[in-house]
């Protein structure tokens, strides 16, 4: 006796009922599925097909309902139609052709295999190939390395993502990276979209927003909260001090971090400007005092290091000081530990522009020191902004001045705080 059933679920196989005889329960949406039910309780998935090219109809036995779930015995069921479509007969197949063929299906090769063909199909740019395999696979998805894709589960991503959160926007690109991974498996016929976890990731909106990207830092809570961490008077962040002044040196001149870890020494002119190549000018950020610490304290500790072959980047790398300063994100964790959020480097710059719009300094100045490009003029130089090297560091020290208002702490005797305490903890 076969009964047929439009509807597949944990409900579903809850409420079948026992008979005294076996029976089958077919489903109009899987031709070919079936579940044998059997007096005695067991419940088994099962496939009935037929070899291409002609022979009797076989059946082939998945598992029982206890031992696989209903996404994992669909899967099988279409591997297994995929046999016969071969003119293969999947119950003569050796248990060791099935261990190779599970094998093939391991997560990293297959991921590999996506990115190197968008490579190749000039979909993908080689420095995007590269950071989707270094780090995003290399990374942040190494999780799955070793797992074979048709044992990856909803709830098991689930688990990765949640596991993510210190790394909002890295755990979003590394998702879009994953369910990309999985498409492209359904392509290939390596595994079925019903049974495609990542369907049910779909449905769902993703809990990390991005828009914490682009907020600022209240200047009255959050600001004084963020710099108290950054000085670190009680050393407890444990933070390197070339990281701790790149980010300072983001914090006082709202430079994007780019141009931050990748400043080099050549690009300082006589301590009284630093040139930045930007799109359609080269901007010439002026170095005051607040500046100057920086470098300085930047020099100090590169005529203390002990390695050979330093290279010209400021902010180098303590352990390959040819290469700039790479990852900073960790560090802003750290010093994001007062807030309910982790800081940006987005967010450093549009609160040092808050800052600016609090000093009062003239329009043109503004657009300048942002490296912005103003549409009212032209834009190529300082002198064709009408702008002197004098007014200029004196707005950026209007800027500091404000700045420095919102410092944590400000004892007697100590006129600019800021200053103080960054050079203070060393």
């Amino acid at each position: 006796m076969n009964i047929t059933s439009d509807v597949l679920d944990n409900e579903f196989l809850d409420t079948i009922v026992l008979k005294d005889s076996p029976y089958f329960i077919t489903f109009s949406k899987y031709p070919g599925f079936r579940l044998k039910v059997n007096p005695k309780g067991r419940i088994s998935y099962i496939t009935y097909g037929r070899i291409r090219f002609g022979g009797n109809p076989r059946t082939i036995t998945h598992g029982t309902t206890v031992k696989l779930s209903i996404s994992e015995a669909i899967d099988k069921h279409f591997q297994t139609l995929k046999i016969l479509s071969k003119g293969l007969d999947p119950n003569l197949i050796k248990k060791t052709k099935t261990i190779q063929f599970t094998d093939s299906l391991i997560f990293r090769d297959i991921a590999i295999q996506f990115l190197t063909e968008k490579k190749n199909n000039k979909e993908y740019s080689e420095l995007y190939f590269n950071h989707c395999k270094n780090y995003l696979l290399g990374n942040k998805l190494r999780a799955f390395h070793k797992l074979n894709i048709m044992s990856i589960t909803h709830n098991f991503i689930n688990e990765w993502y949640e596991s993510k959160s210190n790394t909002p926007s890295s755990a979003n690109s590394a998702m879009s990276l994953l369910a990309s991974i999985f498409s492209f498996a359904v392509t290939k016929n390596l595994i079925d979209f019903h049974s495609n976890p990542i369907n049910l990731v779909n449905r769902i909106q993703l809990k990390y927003s991005n828009k914490k990207n682009n907020i600022q830092m209240d200047l009255k809570q959050e600001l004084p909260k963020f710099i108290y961490q950054l000085w670190d008077p009680l050393n407890v962040n444990n933070v390197h001090a070339i990281t701790r002044y790149a980010i300072y040196m983001m914090l006082i001149t709202g430079m994007k971090k780019n141009d931050v870890l990748k400043m080099k020494w050549s690009q300082v002119r006589d301590m009284k400007f630093i040139n930045i190549k930007k799109k359609n000018f080269n901007q010439l950020f002026p170095i005051n005092n607040h500046v100057e610490d920086i470098l300085k304290k930047m020099l100090l500790l590169r005529s203390k290091s002990l390695l050979r072959n330093k290279g010209d980047f400021i902010f180098y790398n303590p352990n390959e000081p040819r290469k700039p300063l790479s990852n900073i994100r960790k560090s802003l964790i750290k010093y994001s530990v007062d807030l309910d959020w982790v800081v940006y480097p987005e967010a450093i710059r549009k609160t040092f522009t808050k800052i600016i719009n609090e000093s009062s300094i003239p329009t043109h100045h503004y657009y300048y020191l942002l490296g912005l490009n103003n549409k009212t003029s032209s834009f190529n130089s300082l002198s064709n902004y009408n702008i002197s090297t004098i007014e200029l560091s004196r707005s950026l020290d209007a800027v500091h001045k404000r700045l420095e208002r919102h410092s944590p702490m400000n004892l007697p005797g100590i006129d600019e705080p800021l200053r103080y305490f960054i050079s203070k903890n060393t």
